[in-house]
């Protein structure tokens, strides 16, 4: 390959350009410690504080009539068969989640080619299934179906190889350190405690016509959530960064590594993280409002509001995909949100990575391993009202009824579940291209065996991106 085309890829970066980023330092960034972006924390927590104080006055008094039945409203939740439900199914799903762990790190590439058959298999089963019931519709939506996923699965079939390199680092991260895990559950304890406050405390004001009001208290509901998903997010780089930089702070169940990176995420970093879900949640309650308004327009407004909702998704998944980079530099170096993003960017386009950074075999492994827990954990939940037709019975639910409301409960516990440990690899993955695109060199030196396996399948991927210093690193 000629020079030229070299530099038109961007390939070989200049002495300056990898100054600017901090390409190939082999000593561990060291965390700015300054409260970056302290203005929104300190707004976040006021408005905490806020709801706190509404869900403290709320009352929860009265009655309600069920089957005949008089329920105290503040007990009408509390029933065991509920509970009871809840509690299998939640294990079942956790049991479930960690078995895929060591699933997805065996048979990794295993389950890369399962995530691009199953779909061709499902257009095959459509189209097929149209043939019986003679539907042309059925016929050519499955048939124009196949013919994409057949053309997808060959397109991205050398990627293979690299995205399976990149889950077993993920998830041997992951697995050495295995307080990730509990902090991820813990996170999630926090998030539904967070979701049963939010609708005592706002229940009333959301039955407002206000959508001023309405706003205000999804924009509420959603940053917290954003708030608790990318703490998680920022706390899995900075452990991933130790591990890469300095094992021997990283290379046990709950070593000085964590405890490091949830005090720094919890005080330093805490700005950064609410500045950036903040902006993601805006967007959220923004369509939220939209779509609650776009239900009483006309045919005629109901187009315009539906580009506008195109839109907001648009925007949306711009800031996303913003947010999930922008945290991985916000974890390992301590940066601010919008200088995290700037240095994320920056990196990627002296690599020219722009490629990489956009594959998604990784993502639709995690997408179906998800779907087989929640699919697994609602079966458990029709095979529980099954045995015991009296377990809904508290919250007045017929027991005719039960049979649908058990499966439909389950897989969503199932999926709630299995997303936890499944956004934990994301971040981790991500957090994996970072460090590598900034410093191969600790990793060749450190885990010699991941790192060939990795340079493997990243040539084979992507033989023009790496064909800088990275390819001089010998397999």
């Amino acid at each position: 390959m000629s020079s030229e085309t070299k530099a038109s890829y961007g390939a070989v970066p200049t002495s300056e350009e990898r100054a600017a980023v901090g390409l190939d330092s082999d000593s561990a960034p060291i965390k700015k410690k300054s409260c970056n972006d302290f203005l929104f924390a300190i707004l976040f927590l006021a408005h905490l504080g806020y709801v706190i104080y509404t869900w403290a006055s709320y009352d929860p008094s009265g009655v309600v009539v069920v089957n005949g039945q008089e329920i105290d409203i503040a007990d009408k939740f509390t029933d065991k068969g509920v509970a009871s439900f809840v509690g299998i199914a939640t294990a079942t799903a956790l049991v479930l989640s960690t078995m895929a762990i060591i699933i997805m790190t065996t048979f990794s590439d295993e389950l890369i080619e399962i995530a691009l058959a199953a779909p061709i298999l499902g257009s095959l089963v459509v189209g097929g299934y149209g043939i019986y019931l003679w539907k042309d519709w059925m016929m050519i939506t499955g048939g124009v179906a196949f013919l994409v996923f057949v053309v997808l699965a060959c397109v991205v079939r050398r990627k293979v190889d690299f995205a399976a390199a990149n889950l077993r680092v993920a998830l041997t991260v992951i697995r050495t350190n295995f307080g990730l895990i509990i902090v991820a559950y813990i996170l999630e304890v926090v998030a539904f405690a967070w979701s049963v406050l939010w609708f005592d405390a706002t229940g009333a004001a959301m039955s407002e016509t206000s959508y001023y009001i309405a706003f205000l208290y999804l924009l509420s509901f959603f940053w917290t959530h954003q708030v608790i998903n990318n703490l998680q997010h920022v706390i899995v780089a900075s452990v991933l960064g130790t591990w890469w930089y300095n094992p021997e702070d990283a290379n046990w169940c709950w070593d000085d590594g964590l405890n490091q990176a949830i005090c720094h995420s919890l005080t330093f970093s805490f700005g950064s993280i609410c500045f950036g879900s903040l902006a993601a949640s805006t967007i959220q309650a923004l369509k939220w409002v939209h779509r609650m308004f776009a239900s009483q327009t006309n045919r005629c407004g109901k187009c315009v509001t539906g580009l506008i909702d195109c839109i907001l998704c648009f925007i949306q998944g711009l800031i996303e995909y913003f947010n999930k980079w922008a945290f991985v530099m916000v974890g390992i170096h301590g940066d601010s949100y919008i200088q995290g993003g700037r240095e994320i960017i920056r990196l990627f386009k002296v690599r020219n990575w722009t490629g990489i950074v956009e594959d998604g075999l990784a993502d639709l492994v995690m997408f179906f391993m998800k779907l087989a827990i929640a699919l697994v954990t609602g079966l458990t939940g029709w095979w529980l009202v099954n045995r015991d037709d009296d377990i809904f019975a508290g919250v007045g639910i017929d027991p005719e009824d039960d049979d649908l409301i058990g499966f439909v409960a389950g897989v969503m516990i199932g999926y709630v579940v299995a997303s936890i440990m499944m956004e934990l690899v994301s971040s981790a993955v991500n957090a994996v291209i970072v460090c590598f695109a900034k410093s191969p060199a600790p990793f060749k030196r450190h885990y010699p065996a991941l790192c060939n396996e990795m340079l493997t399948g990243w040539k084979k991927a992507y033989p023009i991106e790496c064909e800088d210093e990275i390819a001089a690193i010998t397999v």
